[in-house]
């Protein structure tokens, strides 16, 4: 509701969700509140969801239109080729969450975090995340900050999906390089993040307009809380990795699109989490918040943070599944690199020159044990070193 004196409101003509009212079992008392409002879309269905019959007379008072956006994103294109560099640049981080400015009615909560970036057509990057008070908690709204091209300094952040009193744990973003970007976020039935659903968002202006969200996983339940990191395969694909259980070992899950996001299929065949060890095989990756790419000979690669496995000097390394067969069936083994543990994720992807990347981390600060922390490394000279912290690959 505005905050002015209304009689009968009836809310706003247009928006991408519908208020609800009360709850079920278990349901924390805030939210059973006749003056609270909840929201859903329009097209979901759950076990959290009840009816109520009431019979009145049909409000007369007519909605209200949504307020103007003066908000501006430049629609020309970049010209990408005349900031060419070949030299290795290196740069001290940009930070890009930011508290919003007090009066601009952007809800923002002590906890931000599982963030996803993407480049666009115009120049700009554009990052969003959730910010959330628990992590489990309905408070939970996406953000999103703008890097304008150009510019030194993320802009203060906006709010950039919400569905009140929903949890929205899990986010990604991709540019198909044809001009669409491309927003999956899942979208729980109350709180937590175990019964997600997913939906699509698309904008053809840089981000400055979206698409109604598209259910595109229909059912609230497992493998469905989406990591950042989509990719595009060589057949035109889409890949989407997400997190195969709400658990710190429950593996991670791909959803796959052939048809550039109208439909999407988990080749999953129903079999419980297999056994992670090396040479082992099973239809989950191994472990959470996991990065997937394909490989020049048309097979899936995952690396993934925990579920790690031992190589043949005992010690733990990252897991490292492999798909022959599209996301179907998994090959496990050590990787050559340290595992990752709580508060640390991996970036793995394809460069536009043909190597895959690698960003990772060393050790844990907390859960690594000493002697096993650091790499080695090779310096300018070619001289040996130890090094520690965030390396790339």
């Amino acid at each position: 509701y505005i905050d002015k004196e209304q009689t009968d409101p009836v809310g706003y003509s247009d928006g991408i969700a519908r208020v609800t009212r009360g709850g079920s079992h278990n349901t924390p008392v805030k939210y059973l509140r006749s003056a609270n409002r909840m929201a859903m879309l329009p097209e979901d269905k759950h076990t959290m969801t009840g009816f109520r019959v009431v019979q009145a007379e049909y409000p007369q008072t007519a909605p209200l239109s949504q307020p103007k956006d003066e908000y501006v994103v430049s629609q020309i294109k970049w010209d990408w080729n005349s900031q060419c560099v070949t030299e290795p640049v290196f740069a001290a981080p940009l930070v890009y969450v930011h508290e919003p400015d007090v009066h601009s009615g952007t809800p923002f909560f002590k906890h931000n975090h599982q963030p996803a970036l993407t480049w666009c057509d115009n120049g700009d990057l554009l990052a969003v995340w959730f910010s959330t008070n628990e992590e489990k908690g309905r408070e939970m709204v996406v953000l999103s900050s703008r890097l304008r091209a150009g510019s030194c300094e993320w802009e203060k952040p906006r709010m950039f999906y919400q569905i009140a009193d929903r949890n929205l744990t899990g986010t990604a973003l991709l540019n198909d390089r044809q001009g669409t970007l491309y927003h999956i976020n899942g979208v729980e039935a109350a709180g937590h993040w175990q019964n997600l659903m997913m939906t699509l968002r698309t904008s053809t202006d840089n981000g400055q307009t979206w698409s109604k969200p598209r259910m595109i996983a229909l059912e609230h339940t497992k493998r469905h809380q989406v990591i950042a990191g989509t990719s595009i395969t060589k057949e035109g694909w889409f890949v989407q990795a997400c997190d195969a259980g709400p658990g710190g070992r429950d593996g991670a899950a791909v959803h796959i699109s052939k048809d550039k996001g109208k439909t999407w299929t988990d080749p999953w065949d129903g079999a419980p989490l297999p056994d992670f060890k090396e040479g082992r095989t099973g239809t989950t990756i191994a472990g959470i918040h996991a990065g997937v790419v394909q490989l020049k000979d048309g097979r899936l690669m995952a690396l993934g943070r925990n579920n790690s496995i031992r190589d043949k000097e005992g010690r733990l390394r990252m897991p490292m599944s492999v798909s022959d067969d599209m996301g179907k069936t998994w090959h496990y083994s050590a990787s050559e690199f340290p595992p990752i543990d709580g508060g640390q994720r991996l970036v793995l992807m394809r460069l536009n020159e043909g190597p895959i990347l690698l960003i990772s981390f060393t050790e844990h600060p907390y859960r690594t044990p000493k002697e096993e922390r650091g790499m080695m490394f090779t310096n300018q000279s070619g001289k040996p070193f130890k090094g520690y912290g965030m390396y790339a690959a």
